[in-house]
């Protein structure tokens, strides 16, 4: 064998070992690109599941509604817990023109 053809043949073969090297780790990083998109997604729904099951456990009691005092007729109770001063002074202050 001439000593051009060994040269090429094993400029061939260390080629070869540096783009399978190269290949290899383009498929590699490419791979691990797309599990740690998919751990993310997966990530993403567990805490929307989570906030709507905190939504759901800790939503608020409805009660029987209760009705709105009305301070334009009749008099102000003034024990109800609901009253609204200022719009009581209002009124009063209505009454008085």
């Amino acid at each position: 064998m001439s000593t051009t053809f060994n040269v090429f043949r094993w400029s061939a073969l260390g080629a070869g070992i540096i783009y399978g090297a190269y290949h290899r780790y383009s498929l590699e990083s490419t791979h691990a690109k797309k599990e740690a998109a998919k751990k993310w997604k997966h990530e993403e729904k567990l805490i929307q599941q989570a906030k709507d099951e905190y939504k759901k456990l800790n939503e608020p009691k409805t009660t029987t509604p209760t009705k709105p005092t009305s301070i334009t007729t009749g008099s102000i109770n003034w024990e109800d817990p609901n009253l609204d001063l200022g719009k009581a002074l209002d009124s009063l202050l209505a009454k008085l023109d």
